[in-house]
């Protein structure tokens, strides 16, 4: 896909951050949510993006920050309201990413019927490793990834089993919000979230793919 940026470094300049929630019904089930019917999404400012070699930065609000391990899709041209046939042609690639959350800050909010943006779109919320081509991937539902912390399997799932699938995820998306070059869709996270600190190290990966390396701080003010 002829691209008039650099899509391996779609973090630099990408404008869009999209992230399916509940898409692993087993995750849904830990969190005790009911399933979907449609999906649910909400946003990250691209400023959440962090890079292996920097820190994943624990809000100074936040007392419980949780790791979400999720494949994203990059996509490679502009997509408006396409079909769930043509869906693919509109993504470049993937990464490999982490939805860091507040957790105790999501449920205030929830608490209060607030949006999510402080729990889910702070600074460093959205690690992202190298970008994938989507050759590399023929089938990107046939993926096994996986999130250690300080060398303890976390998560381990099947994108198999998620319950919307990517090109119907990239078709319901791009009615509502038309989408772009470099924007990314993170396509929700098998069970097993739990709690960093700081100092903690996370390993995550896409088995036979790739891995990335994180350590959490803990923001000063």
């Amino acid at each position: 896909m002829a691209s008039s940026k650099p899509l391996a470094k779609f973090w630099e300049w990408g404008r869009n951050i999209i992230c399916v929630g509940r898409n692993y019904a087993e995750h849904a089930k830990e969190m005790k949510n009911a399933l979907p019917s449609e999906p649910l999404f909400f946003l990250k400012p691209s400023s959440a993006y962090v890079r292996e070699g920097d820190p994943i930065i624990k809000p100074y609000y936040c007392n419980n920050l949780h790791h979400e391990v999720e494949l994203g899709v990059v996509i490679g041209k502009k997509a408006h309201a396409v079909s769930q046939k043509a869906a693919m042609d509109y993504v470049a690639g993937y990464a490999l990413c982490l939805d860091m959350t507040a957790r105790d800050t999501q449920a205030e909010c929830k608490k209060k019927g607030l949006p999510w943006t402080l729990a889910k779109g702070f600074n460093t919320s959205c690690p992202v490793s190298d970008f994938v081509p989507k050759e590399k991937i023929p089938d990107p539902h046939k993926l096994q990834i996986w999130l250690k912390v300080n060398g303890e399997l976390r998560q381990e799932g099947e994108t198999s089993s998620m319950i919307f699938s990517i090109p119907y995820i990239i078709s319901y998306i791009s009615e509502i919000i038309t989408l772009e070059e470099g924007d990314l869709i993170l396509t929700g996270s098998p069970k097993g979230v739990s709690a960093v600190q700081e100092h903690d190290e996370i390993q995550a990966g896409i088995n036979g793919i790739l891995s990335m390396q994180f350590k959490v701080a803990q923001q000063s003010r």
